[in-house]
């Protein structure tokens, strides 16, 4: 099966505390709805980061589909979804997609349209002209997800993306997660809530005081796993 994200020994310790990341390593099978999962402080947003660029400064290797994600190149095939959504306050929900859809090299004649679409898919279209960071928490994630999205990327990551979500936001999101996963998309998801997304995920990789204690096919409840290899332990 082909590998669309392969981490190999990837350590990044951090001076100050001492704590970080220490020769981690795992993969992810492309079309895969693969959890990363820990406690807080484990090293699982800094792998993200390593991940998609915004740190450098790490020994080991990240290949995305085989490229290095030092590559620029490697950008392209990563749509990613912060936990923390800010957005520019002058700036309409339109006028945010289209600024990013052009930085990604998206075909000036298609972005209006390819913003249109997912508007609609993700029914906020009448959203279009508002300003998204007055948005709702859930609002909010819609316009980002339709960022992450807008290059169409194979492998799509989220950092603890339910977070501040109301039940109705939560269930709409992992709809969308789940038909992106069913037409081809890797998703690669961070989340402290288990049972929620027991049921859509294929495999995962269990992440403590930064070593990986597990990577693989689930076999049975997140949270059954996680007792066992972390707390009891």
């Amino acid at each position: 099966m082909n590998k669309i994200l392969e981490i190999k020994n990837l350590s990044k310790i951090y001076k100050k505390t001492n704590h970080g990341i220490k020769n981690a390593t795992f993969d992810v099978n492309a079309g895969d709805f693969h959890a990363f999962i820990g406690e807080n402080g484990a090293g699982k947003t800094t792998t993200i980061k390593s991940i998609i660029g915004s740190y450098y400064q790490y020994d080991g290797e990240i290949l995305i589909n085989g490229i290095n994600s030092r590559d620029p190149k490697s950008k392209a095939i990563i749509g990613y979804v912060p936990e923390v959504a800010i957005f520019p306050e002058e700036l309409t929900v339109h006028q945010y997609l289209k600024s990013l859809a052009l930085l990604s090299n998206i075909d000036k004649s298609k972005c209006e349209d390819l913003i249109d679409f997912y508007l609609k898919k993700f029914n906020i279209e009448d959203l279009k002209n508002e300003k998204p960071h007055a948005f709702s928490s859930g609002q909010k994630k819609k316009v980002l997800l339709i960022q992450a999205l807008l290059h169409d990327p194979q492998l799509i990551i989220l950092d603890e993306p339910a977070a501040n979500l109301d039940p109705t936001a939560r269930y709409e999101l992992f709809a969308i997660l789940n038909e992106l996963k069913n037409n081809g998309k890797t998703i690669f998801i961070s989340s402290h809530v288990l049972s929620e997304i027991d049921k859509y995920v294929d495999s995962f990789t269990l992440i403590n005081k930064g070593k990986v204690i597990y990577s693989g096919k689930k076999d049975g409840s997140l949270e059954k796993i996680y007792y066992e290899k972390v707390i009891q332990n």
